[in-house]
């Protein structure tokens, strides 16, 4: 099982070094943290393609923190931005694998696209079959690692001193 989460505020994350975590004010992240999921699959809303999404990355999830984390959410769950399984796609934003993803999840996640994705509609399990069908799709896409889109990657820095440092 994997985690499909709708990640709003992308943008604005990456760009203050926001990373290693998703919050949430309701309790749907922790009931499938608990399901101990391998990754969070991470979506968003292209601009001026509302009903559509992208796919934007794949996160490997942690069971503690890797970085540092001050929030306010009482529901976290964390990923590790350090890892080379976290990676972004770097040509998800075309037309042809927008609509590709948007197809595969319109199907099994209808309630959530009618929902707009908002509060539990934006986080949803993906069952092994869904994530085994979904793997394959992406398969040949280009990735880079999550840390790279990061502004500031050399200040996101791991919580054990002798873990790998970012470059």
């Amino acid at each position: 099982m994997d985690i499909f989460y709708y990640w709003q505020k992308l943008e604005q994350n990456l760009k203050n070094n926001q990373v290693g975590y998703f919050g949430s004010n309701n309790t749907r992240v922790i009931q499938l943290a608990e399901r101990l999921p391998k990754r969070i699959w991470v979506f968003k809303t292209p601009k001026g393609m509302k009903g559509s999404i992208q796919l934007v990355g794949s996160l490997l999830v942690s069971d503690a923190p890797c970085v540092a984390v001050a929030t306010d959410y009482p529901n976290v769950i964390y990923y590790d931005p350090f890892s080379p399984e976290s990676v972004m796609f770097t040509d998800s934003g075309t037309q042809e694998r927008i609509h590709e993803v948007s197809a595969y999840f319109q199907y099994r996640f209808h309630s959530a696209f009618s929902a707009n994705f908002n509060g539990d509609a934006g986080v949803q399990a993906m069952e092994s079959d869904v994530v085994r069908g979904f793997e394959a799709l992406v398969s040949d896409w280009g990735t880079c690692q999550m840390l790279e889109r990061v502004k500031d990657r050399w200040k996101v820095q791991p919580i054990n001193p002798f873990a790998k440092q970012s470059t």
